[in-house]
């Protein structure tokens, strides 16, 4: 039995409003059916009157919608879309998006028709990875590129991943190490990289921004290092940001390790750090065999090599170099990400809030108390009378 839905006859029956997009709504034998129409009042009544039509003529109402394409899995898809987009980015992105492919995504949902995987295979998939909330961001990166290559061809109807969100990420405290501990981490260290630590813990250099350093970009003469490449995974490229092609100034003993450095593989190679294969050193590598021993024979808590980075901007900090200054050694877009981060560790932090001002606006006269009576003017002063002298504020330098 057909039943279709009674309504106020209105010009609108049989017709919701979800969203921006009208949609056709009637029973058939029972169940529910709900088709979308068109976001044009004036089409959807029209495409309205035809599903009636077709439903009083052969009791049913066609579907319209369109299906996905047999053969579509998402692994086809995938691979079509790496080898399009594999032109037009990094080499270090491009690797990373082949590893959330082939460690998580294709296991998954390689072998499943586009068309077949939903909102909550997604969802579900998503908060089983066993990962950290920022990789589970980076998995995601991939499949929504897919997806939506998908949808603009026509494969699915709709692109379930628009509602999937990004895991919330927290960002980890910084670790950074005393001076210390400085002094610690270079007695330990390797010597092959007593001169890379030294220059990485005095100029707030990234990893691959060292990693990258030639020689011709080493200025004695002006005491600097012109940032202009970095290394991220055997690719050398622009530095990360704007505010990150910079010129650093060689404090003194950043230039005594590069001075030192130069026996080692100026003339050898036009890197300035590399490794015992003469490679431009790598993050991995470094960490394990390096900075991990180096933390562990020193007594310290193990910590990122990132850190190195955190520990320069607190040293200088807290010995009272500009905000400004710092921001412009380590390439920081804004102060503004400064004080986000280092805020604790700006010097004269832990004072009283407004000591400050009151040292440099108030004078001395403050501190004393003023009397409660003041001798009375002699006729004609012209500071007024004993009353007002009573009144007087305390008295500010110019």
């Amino acid at each position: 039995m057909i039943v279709v839905e009674e309504k106020k006859r209105n010009k609108n029956h049989n017709m919701v409003l979800r969203g921006v997009t009208w949609h056709f709504v009637a029973k058939i034998n029972g169940k529910k059916v709900k088709r979308a129409l068109s976001q044009s009042i004036t089409e959807a009544r029209r495409l309205r009157d035809d599903y009636l039509r077709e439903l009083m003529l052969h009791g049913d109402i066609p579907d319209r919608r369109p299906r996905p394409k047999e053969g579509q899995l998402f692994g086809e898809l995938a691979q079509k879309w790496i080898d399009i987009v594999a032109k037009e980015i990094k080499l270090s992105t491009l690797e990373d998006y082949r590893y959330s492919m082939n460690r998580y995504i294709l296991p998954r949902f390689g072998n499943i028709s586009i068309g077949n995987i939903g909102y909550m295979e997604i969802r579900e998939f998503v908060s089983k990875l066993d990962c950290s909330h920022k990789r589970k961001n980076n998995v995601l990166v991939p499949m929504r590129s897919v997806f939506k290559m998908a949808f603009l061809n026509g494969d699915i109807e709709q692109n379930p991943m628009d509602r999937i969100k990004n895991v919330k990420v927290t960002k980890p405290d910084i670790y950074p190490l005393s001076m210390e501990e400085v002094k610690l981490v270079l007695e330990y260290v390797s010597p092959r990289f007593l001169n890379f630590f030294i220059v990485a813990f005095f100029t707030g250099m990234r990893f691959g921004e060292m990693a990258a350093l030639k020689w011709k970009h080493v200025d004695f003469k002006l005491g600097i290092i012109r940032v202009r490449e970095t290394l991220v995974k055997r690719e050398t490229g622009r530095p990360k940001t704007k505010k990150s092609v910079r010129d650093i100034k060689m404090l003194p003993p950043v230039v005594e390790a590069i001075r030192d450095q130069r026996k080692a593989t100026m003339g050898k190679t036009e890197y300035v750090f590399v490794n015992q294969y003469g490679k431009p050193v790598e993050p991995m590598p470094t960490n394990f065999h390096v900075w991990k021993p180096a933390l562990k024979k020193a007594g310290l808590e193990p910590r990122s090599l990132y850190q190195t980075r955190h520990t320069f901007a607190t040293l200088m900090l807290d010995a009272g170099e500009h905000p400004g200054w710092v921001q412009k050694m380590m390439g920081h877009e804004t102060m503004q990400m400064i004080y986000e981060k280092y805020y604790s560790y700006i010097k004269n932090y832990e004072r009283d809030e407004g000591s400050a001002f009151m040292e440099r606006v108030y004078s001395p006269a403050t501190e004393k108390s003023t009397p409660d009576k003041v001798e009375a003017p002699a006729k004609g002063d012209p500071k007024g009378t004993q009353k007002e002298r009573e009144l007087e504020p305390a008295i500010l330098t110019p």
